[in-house]
């Protein structure tokens, strides 16, 4: 029942699975989605929260959580974009999509270390 604590990076996993994996044809064209590389905003977005929704699981069975959250976010991240190109006809992988991911963790690792780790809003997370 360890699994349990994760239900919140796994539901946000399925959220970046359906976007990651969504036809291109079907993704929104609206001028608001005209900003220039707002697709790696999008995934630094996206890693950023996965990232600092696993930190919380993996303290809470006192495993080494600085590691394993971003490390186990980086995998991920690194299997979704390689696999993205198999998985539809449409899609592709790009590196630079892979370093907003790296870029989105890394941030999220910093941001947890320095602002929700042993404070009060920790709970939120």
């Amino acid at each position: 029942m360890k699994y349990i604590h994760f239900w919140k990076p796994f539901l946000w996993l399925a959220i970046i699975c359906y976007g990651l994996f969504i036809p291109a044809n079907e993704l929104p064209t609206s001028t608001l989605f005209n900003i220039p590389y707002f697709d790696k905003l999008v995934h630094f977005s996206l890693f950023f929260v996965l990232c600092v929704l696993f930190f919380k699981p993996f303290k809470k069975l006192n495993l080494k959580h600085y590691y394993l959250a971003p490390a186990s976010s980086i995998l991920l991240g690194l299997l979704l974009e390689t696999s993205q190109h198999l998985v539809t006809i449409s899609r592709s992988s790009d590196f630079y999509d892979f370093l907003a991911n790296a870029s989105g963790i890394a941030v999220a690792t910093l941001f947890y270390f320095l602002l929700i780790s042993n404070k009060k809003w920790e709970i939120l997370f």
